[in-house]
């Protein structure tokens, strides 16, 4: 994550884009440690100034004191696993469910929150109440199918600076998933929601696909990086 600031002081004393260390050191009610409460900030201008609003079936985040409107704001959630990396980049860590019918195609769903229109998997950030990845990655595809799932197999884990998240992170630590479904399922066995109310309306459409045919459309960052990268992993058995 890296972006201007309200005040110059950072950026004319670097001579470079801030990290979030330095953005917080000048930012107007920046989280204290140990507070233990969430923030919401502006993506622009780092005021903790920014409500959620719906405009034409698509949400946004305006700035009460800068005015911005964008489809993402930086979260700082005290119930997500997140850090600082000592370049000061913020990290988030994310966990994803690969689901393969017999046929050889996966489960993937349309987003209709940021990243609009793309296409992924079920997937979703780690919390801290989450026991374990695989726990993770079975809440979250619950949440967003509907489905209980367990004996997932884990494909790769993946350091990956590029994945942008509507809760303001430009990076994620990636934990892939697969699991094999027999007999198949179909959009009959699907109930799109999700627990967060922030996120309720997340997806849309799901559609099953060979990896071949996914890599045709538009996927968000993570999920083509994984099937880039651990294509064999995810097709084996």
């Amino acid at each position: 994550m890296r972006a201007a600031t309200r005040d110059c002081t950072v950026s004319c004393i670097t001579g470079n884009a801030p990290t979030l260390r330095e953005i917080l050191s000048v930012m107007k009610n920046p989280p204290l440690p140990g507070d233990r409460k969430r923030h919401d900030y502006c993506i622009a201008c780092r005021a903790e100034a920014v409500r959620q609003v719906t405009e034409d079936d698509r949400d946004y985040f305006d700035c009460r004191e800068c005015g911005h409107r964008a489809e993402r704001r930086l979260v700082m959630d005290p119930a997500m696993r997140w850090w600082v990396a000592p370049d000061g980049e913020y990290w988030h860590e994310s966990a994803g469910v690969f689901a393969r019918n017999p046929d050889g195609t996966f489960l993937f769903l349309r987003r209709k929150m940021f990243p609009v229109g793309s296409t992924t998997v079920p997937s979703g950030h780690v919390d801290l109440a989450d026991k374990s990845l695989e726990i993770a990655a079975a809440r979250e595809f619950n949440e967003e199918t509907g489905l209980l799932v367990d004996g997932l197999v884990a494909v790769a884990t993946d350091d990956i600076v590029g994945d942008s998240c509507r809760r303001g992170s430009d990076a994620h630590r990636w934990h892939s998933f697969k699991v094999g479904f027999d007999p198949p399922i179909g959009p009959e066995d699907l109930t799109l929601h999700s627990d967060d109310p922030e996120e309720s309306d997340e997806l849309e459409e799901p559609v099953w696909l060979t990896l071949d045919e996914a890599l045709q459309t538009k996927l968000t960052y993570p999920v083509r990086y994984v099937i880039e990268r651990h294509r064999d992993e995810l097709e084996g058995p």
